[in-house]
């Protein structure tokens, strides 16, 4: 059944830059990152129960904090609730490259965007013509008003000018055309100082002429040096401070109108909770259940009266199966068990009332016994409150039970995802057929050949070229460790001897570390067809008979490979990153991307996998 995308993730990232030492911060600008997640895309319907499973270290804790924004995204987009039609038109953007359009569609509806903005010539001329208006604004206000005061003999209350001009300064120096910064603010407290002191030797001449006295610049200056130090710093403070607080207020006003900034954020948090891991590590021992339960909803400001916030808790201890709740809301977490325990981070997320949970490995911690219980409770839940959930487990067997749809993550990429009857019953991934191999089957009867890996998981700061996997595939052929840009040489040069049949890769691009970009489906799909042996070809077709060739001269890039040389099954000429390169023939779509081990983008199937292994 389709459902109508409630969470999608497009290229999300979550890098840790890496320590480094002075000496070496001073040498290179750019530092080195540990890639936890790279490059995710995901799709989870309303209601819809979607398994993540892998490996400890593989990334899948840290895609569900980045979607939460419990750890900052590098890069990439989430979209929570975004309308379909506002999705469809984002992938057309992509396609098209049509940067300015995503561009507008990411800042109104990614809750991972950040808005990094350059100023241009112009762009800083608009700023400064802003800024010296809102000085002008700022020096008059304080002229006046401190002249006023200066003449009532009231100097103690000549910070109130100060301030009035301070706010003047902060927004008429924000609004548009000016591109708003998160430097701005900065800027506009130096505007608001010059305006401030500006402003006091205009209230003193003025103050001078009104009493007959010559407003010359000598006497002028003689004057307000004769003014109390202590009130004139004052009076900068309060020009500097609300300065500062006017213009942040004023970006947060214009961004939110354009954008989705921290009060849609905010609105957006109480949709989106999280159970954690350890129930034993995630609640404070010094706190009650009560006000663990009851914490979420004081912070979001939910409940206006004691009575309305205890009623919302007891019925979140009643949801999550602590019955009667009156029996557990005093206790602290060392008096309850561990299945308690989880029951009451449950409660905490679900007191909010979210649409959206992730679930990181709710019942790892638990005994079999009461990981059914939890297990039924969240199914449970998901049926009484329309609830979705990304569930995080190492467990495909309990993937298999919980999941609408599931996921196998691998080095920071989900490597294949789809149904999970397609999933567990036909893998097409090495590192999926390897998990399942290993899962006990409740049949002594029974013999599985298991699939051991060898080696350890590779540094996702140093990923491997090409498929991120091959070091430790049973299946790795040569073809698994190239890169995009040898793939791409090796196109171009047989685009250039083949002739008109293969003149069409001439236009192929890089898209990135690991796929390529081809102009146009048609083409692709008769040459790919015709080169794996799917379709008939003319005879004698330079291209076709150049692949070969064009494959010998690329040296091995994994240690201990086969020689190169054709798959079975496809004619004994078609170098693996060809052969090798789709789940299946015709499966590149018009613009779409692919590469040596990067199939998934593009196609069209229910389940795919990100290497030609297997299928």
């Amino acid at each position: 059944m389709t459902r109508e995308p409630y969470l999608v993730l497009r290229d999300f990232r979550v890098w840790f830059p890496k320590r480094r030492g002075f000496l070496e911060a001073l040498r290179r600008g750019t530092p080195d990152y540990v890639r936890a997640v790279d490059g995710v895309d995901l799709d989870i319907g309303k209601g819809e129960v979607y398994c993540l499973v892998g490996e400890s270290g593989c990334g899948k804790t840290t895609t569900g904090k980045g979607i939460l924004r419990l750890v900052e995204p590098h890069s990439g987009d989430v979209f929570v609730g975004a309308p379909p039609a506002v999705l469809r038109e984002y992938e057309a953007a992509r396609t098209a490259h049509d940067e300015a359009k995503v561009e507008s569609i990411r800042r109104r509806w990614s809750l991972s965007y950040k808005e990094h903005v350059r100023w241009s010539t112009g762009d800083v001329l608009r700023f400064l013509a802003a800024a010296l208006a809102a000085t002008a604004i700022g020096t008059g206000v304080t002229a006046a008003l401190f002249a006023g005061l200066l003449a009532a003999r009231a100097t103690g209350a000549a910070f109130v000018a100060s301030a009035l001009a301070g706010i003047a300064v902060g927004v008429v120096g924000t609004i548009p055309p000016v591109k708003v910064r998160d430097r701005v603010p900065r800027y506009m407290m130096g505007f608001a100082l010059i305006a401030t002191v500006l402003g006091d030797l205009g209230g003193v001449a003025f103050a001078r002429w009104a009493a007959g006295n010559s407003p010359r610049l000598d006497a002028v200056l003689a004057a307000a040096a004769a003014l109390d130090p202590i009130g004139i710093l004052v009076q900068i403070a309060a020009a500097v401070s609300t300065a500062s607080f006017a213009a942040k207020r004023a970006i947060r006003y214009w961004r939110a109108r354009i954008g989705i900034e921290a009060d849609k954020l905010r609105k957006l948090r109480k949709t989106l909770q999280i159970i954690f891991q350890d129930p034993y590590e995630s609640l404070n021992p010094k706190h009650s259940v009560f006000d663990i339960v009851s914490e979420p909803l004081v912070v979001n400001r939910l409940t206006k009266a004691p009575a309305e916030t205890q009623a919302r808790v007891r019925q979140a201890l009643h949801d999550a199966g602590l019955r009667p709740p009156e029996d557990f809301l005093y206790r602290y977490p060392h008096e309850l068990s561990g299945g308690q325990r989880q029951r009451v981070s449950i409660a905490g997320a679900l007191v909010l009332e979210p649409d959206f949970i992730v679930a990181d490995e709710p019942v790892s911690m638990l005994d079999v016994s009461i990981r059914t219980e939890i297990v039924e409770l969240l199914l449970d839940l998901r049926d009484a409150k329309g609830l979705t959930y990304l569930f995080i487990t190492h467990d495909l067997s309990l993937a298999w039970v919980l999941a609408d749809r599931i996921g196998v993550m691998y080095l920071g990429k989900i490597v294949e995802q789809g149904p999970k009857a397609q999933v567990i019953r036909n893998p097409r991934h090495p590192y999926t057929k390897a998990l399942l191999s290993v899962v006990p089957v409740p049949d002594p009867e029974r013999r599985r050949q298991r699939i051991i890996l060898r080696g350890e998981r590779p540094d996702p700061a140093h990923i491997p070229a090409g498929c991120r996997f091959h070091p430790r595939c049973p299946v790795a052929f040569e073809a698994c460790g190239w890169t995009a840009e040898e793939v791409l040489e090796t196109l171009r040069e047989i685009a250039a001897a083949g002739g008109g049949s293969a003149g069409f890769l001439q236009g192929a691009s890089r898209d990135g570390p690991l796929a390529i970009r081809v102009p146009s489906a048609g083409p692709t799909d008769a040459w790919l067809r015709r080169a794996r042996g799917d379709a008939p070809g003319p005879q004698g077709d330079p291209g076709d008979r150049d692949l070969g060739r064009f494959h010998q001269d690329r040296p091995a890039r994994v240690r201990g490979a086969d020689p190169p040389r054709g798959r079975p099954g496809h004619g004994g000429v078609v170098p693996p990153v060809l052969g090798g390169s789709l789940c299946g023939p015709g499966r590149v779509t018009s613009g779409s991307s692919w590469g040596p081990c990067l199939p998934g983008r593009g196609t069209r199937s229910r389940t795919w996998a990100r290497c030609g292994s297997g299928t």
